[in-house]
């Protein structure tokens, strides 16, 4: 059944254009055909009853849970092309509660606040189709852009990891370092270039991040944010 979300504004369920669209000529819809909406984290079971004004009713709440049972963070560098809309598509299907874009020393990638404010609503967009698609009851959280200075305390996890280059190899591994988490989880993924020493030095030393491998292979740095997040939803919903 086609998810969507949805507002509560005076008892009357509110759609964006957008949905509405998607539903009326993409699904193309009739009265009476029911989808799911979701609304501040509870879905519902709902059916369409007008599309000259477009209005649905509740029909009853939906018993699912389809979140990871811990809070995960994914802290992503700038990447060129369209690198980050796959890495938020991907990061939201398999489960991260926020995302944070970062803009370290060798990113390449730079933008002027005018353009971060217009691909963050680009990137928000992407993760709400994908939280649609994937059947979650959250949408994701994207913000930024900061650098690793910027990084407070407050956007910090109970356990947070970075995938450092120099630490491929026989290191400590991601599966291991996953034991240590309780509560939620952040890692943090350089850009193509890697961290500068100064800034690896940051990372571990001052916001205590705990580099770990990622394997004995060097990843793309999208590469490195679907594969950590893979194995984070597998080690914590055992």
């Amino acid at each position: 059944m086609q998810r969507y979300f949805a507002q509560l504004n005076d008892q009357k369920i509110i759609l964006s254009d957008e949905d509405i669209h998607h539903i009326s000529h993409v699904m193309r819809m009739k009265i009476g055909d029911k989808i799911e909406v979701v609304i501040n984290g509870i879905v519902y079971n709902a059916s369409i009853i007008s599309f000259s004004s477009f209005d649905i009713k509740i029909n009853h709440p939906l018993s699912t849970n389809s979140e990871i049972p811990y809070d995960v963070t994914l802290f992503y560098a700038l990447a060129k092309g369209d690198k980050i809309d796959l890495v938020v598509q991907k990061a939201t299907e398999l489960g991260v509660k926020r995302i944070v874009l970062l803009s370290t020393e060798r990113c390449v990638v730079k933008w002027d606040e005018k353009e971060i404010n217009r691909k963050l609503e680009r990137f928000q967009k992407i993760a709400k189709e994908a939280s649609e698609q994937s059947h979650r009851s959250v949408i994701p959280e994207i913000i930024g852009v900061y650098t690793i200075k910027e990084i407070k305390p407050e956007l910090l996890c109970d356990l947070n990891l970075f995938a450092y280059e120099k630490e491929a190899g026989n290191t400590t591994n991601l599966f291991d370092a996953l034991l240590d988490c309780h509560k939620s989880v952040s890692f943090l993924v350089g850009p193509e270039g890697g961290f500068s020493p100064s800034e690896a030095e940051y990372i571990g030393n001052i916001l205590k991040f705990k580099p770990v491998s990622l394997g004995k292979r060097i990843l793309r740095s999208e590469t490195a944010a679907i594969y950590a997040l893979s194995v984070a939803g597998f080690m914590l919903e055992k």
